[in-house]
Formats: structure tokens, sequence, C-alpha cells
């Protein structure tokens, strides 16, 4: 009879564990998760009302369940978003946190200026000067047919870029202009005036730690109102006056 018993209670256990599940899998499909709230955060460029227009269609679903790749690919469509999370606050919010893609440098084309990032990507056209300044870009030239949030995919660009992604932080503030040559020989035009002969190369990080030294010393302070121009395409630098 023991056995008989045993299986009795095994039924049992069994049959409450799936009426458990099934009530878990219609609570959470029920109402009681619909979003009701939805906050952006991490906005500085961008309006709220662009991504909540983006978002058109999240109120109402299922916080837990809904399509959370489609929707973050609705709203990466802004040219400005780099990337999106979201976050639950439970039972009826809806937290969409935004990277936003930030200009590492300005572009100068004839109908006005092009504020680029890190990677390359077109994120807006200004038609007068921007009031926070970045290094302008010149030597290239570039399609016009491009739009907000597309890559510009040009050679020179791109070898403009990984300079700039390479220089210390405290010598970007200091960069005015860098030109590139069609064989991406690059000068510097710093804030002070002073041009920088660069040269070619792949990997600046070097020179552009001995540039930004080279500048902070009080030796060349002391000096700097009469510097033209610095040369590093030798293999120590010369200080023309």
């Amino acid at each position: 009879m023991q056995p008989k018993k045993m299986n009795t209670s095994f039924l049992y256990v069994a049959g409450l564990t799936m009426l458990l599940a099934l009530g878990m899998v219609l609570f959470v499909r029920s109402g009681a998760f619909a979003v009701k709230h939805v906050i952006v955060q991490g906005l500085s460029v961008i309006s709220e009302n662009d991504i909540l227009k983006l978002a058109h269609g999240i109120q109402g679903q299922n916080s837990l369940l809904f399509d959370q790749k489609a929707l973050s690919h609705k709203i990466s469509l802004h040219p400005l978003v780099q990337s999106v999370h979201f976050q639950r606050k439970l039972p009826n919010t809806l937290i969409i946190q935004v990277t936003e893609r930030t200009p590492i440098a300005l572009v100068a084309v004839p109908n006005g200026v092009l504020e680029v990032d890190n990677e390359g990507i077109f994120l807006r056209r200004l038609e007068s000067w921007p009031k926070i300044d970045y290094p302008v870009i010149s030597g290239i030239t570039l399609s016009d047919t491009v739009g907000p949030g597309q890559s510009l995919a040009n050679p020179l660009l791109t070898a403009a870029l990984r300079l700039l992604g390479q220089a210390p932080p405290e010598l970007l503030l200091q960069i005015g202009e860098l030109h590139v040559n069609e064989i991406q020989q690059m000068t510097l035009f710093l804030t002070s005036g002073v041009e920088v002969r660069l040269g070619q190369a792949n990997d600046w990080i070097d020179k552009l730690k001995a540039l930004y030294q080279l500048i902070s010393d009080n030796g060349y302070t002391s000096i700097q109102q009469g510097v033209r121009y610095i040369d590093f395409t030798a293999v120590k630098p010369v200080i023309g006056r």
C-alpha cells in the first residue's frame, strides 16, 4: 500500500506545480504589467519627444514580454542615438536609457559644417558655427548625398579620426584644425596658431604625447610667441621660428 500512497503524493505535487506554473504564466501575461509610463534618460542633445515618437506603441504592451530588439532598432534610427538599453520599474514603468553619439570633429562643406563622431558617422549639418568648438578636419571632399546617421566612409576622414582618437584629451582641446592630404600626411594647427607637421603614421600615440609634453614645457612656453611651426617628421622635433 505504501507505493500507491507515494504515487498519489507525487501526482498531487506535480499537479499543484503545474497549476502554479500556469497561474504564473497567466499572471505575467495579464495586464498587470502593461506599460503605462515611459521615462527617457541620458539625453543632452536629442529631444525627449523625438525618442517618445520613435517608441510610439510601447504603451499598453507587457513590460516583461515586449520585443526589446525591435524597439531598440526603431529608436536607433535617430542619427544621434548610439545605443539603447531598457530598464523596468515594475509594474508599469519602462525606462529607456539612451547613449547619444557625441561629435569629435567638424568637417567644412560648401553649405555649412558637418558634425562627425569618432566612427565617422555624420551626425548633423550646421549652418553656423557650434557653441562648442571641435577640431576642424580639412583637405577632404565628402559626398553631399549622405544623410544624418550614415557613415561617411571616407579613408582620409577615417585616418584623421584615428589621429584625433589617439590624442591626449588636454592636447585635443588645443587642436584647431587637422589637415590631411591625399597620401594621409597630417598637419595640425594649434589654437595658438602654431603649425605642427606630423607626417604619416598609423599609430600616433607616442608623437602626440611628445607634442603635448613639448608645448607644456616651460622652456617652450617662454618662446611660444615666436614659434611658427614644429616639425615632427624628423627623428627629433624641430622648432621653426
